[in-house]
């Protein structure tokens, strides 16, 4: 490869400014996954790339980025390696501070409720990970789906029964709902990705499942007529549960409930709220 062709990267910008993020996104990586039992997926990642660039150089090269993550491609992806990856990025592209985030679907066998029904269902994943002024900070999250069934209209449909002389009483309306949590582990300790699902899970009763009969209907019917919930319950229930796991240091939620008479949407946001932690904003970008 010749070494003499003209290079306009390397050239001073005519604003100089420095740029606290910039690189590459939308890059679909495979890499390997290990599940909590120990057998590891093969899975496909959209990863973004990004690093800081002062104001004496006029862009950075793009190719380095990709060349960089390269020889970790179909790797088992965790914290080390991320770490590995950054600095990598910081001595490739000679930057101070670097960032990387892989977005992916995570398969967990989900289990009907009350019929011997089971099925793979994939989870919204992502590893997140950063070194700025030499600090290394990971973090991973997920995106559970619920089922949220309006109080409001759970008390209206009891009280056409009850108040209003109604024979039959109306059904309260339910929605398809989210939660996506972001979490940071303490120092030397680490989370499972299935186990975050689980907490949320746990925390909201009424979850959806991919094979459903009728008795398995039936008994999401009981649960939900027991667990009607706004969104603000969503994140509190959530937020409890979070903060009694001794290994997360810090933690960022939002829920989302798709609303079935409303025009609009209802969500909710928290934070553990700790110093120099999650600000109200989701984490890196």
């Amino acid at each position: 490869m010749s070494n003499d062709l003209p290079d306009i990267q390397v050239t001073v910008p005519k604003i100089q400014i420095a740029i606290q993020q910039v690189g590459i996104e939308n890059v679909e990586v495979p890499f390997m996954l290990q599940s909590k039992n120990g057998s590891f997926h093969e899975l496909t990642a959209k990863t973004s790339i990004r690093t800081n660039l002062d104001e004496t150089k006029k862009g950075i090269s793009m190719s380095r980025l990709i060349l960089t993550l390269k020889p970790y491609l179909m790797k088992p992806l965790k914290h080390i390696l991320i770490n590995d990856i950054l600095n990598d990025l910081k001595k490739n592209l000679e930057t101070r501070d670097s960032f990387i985030k892989f977005e992916f679907k995570m398969p967990m066998i989900k289990f009907s409720p009350i019929s011997d029904n089971s099925f793979p269902l994939y989870y919204n994943c992502w590893f997140q990970g950063q070194i700025v002024n030499d600090e290394f900070k990971f973090y991973q999250g997920v995106k559970v789906q619920y089922a949220s069934y309006c109080p409001c209209s759970a008390e209206l449909s009891k009280d056409l029964k009850e108040n209003k002389g109604c024979v039959i009483q109306g059904f309260p309306h339910a929605q398809r709902s989210f939660a996506s949590v972001t979490i940071e582990s303490q120092p030397n300790s680490y989370m499972w990705l299935e186990d975050i699902v689980s907490m949320v899970e746990n925390s909201i009763a009424t979850i959806p499942y991919p094979i459903i009969k009728r008795v398995d209907e039936q008994e999401i019917a009981r649960i939900a007529s027991n667990n009607p919930i706004f969104v603000e319950d969503a994140i509190r229930q959530i937020s409890k549960t979070l903060n009694e796991v001794n290994e997360i240091k810090d933690w960022w939620v939002k829920c989302v409930h798709e609303e079935s008479i409303h025009t609009h949407e209802a969500i909710s946001i928290n934070y553990k709220g700790i110093k120099d932690g999650f600000d109200g904003k989701n984490s890196l970008f």
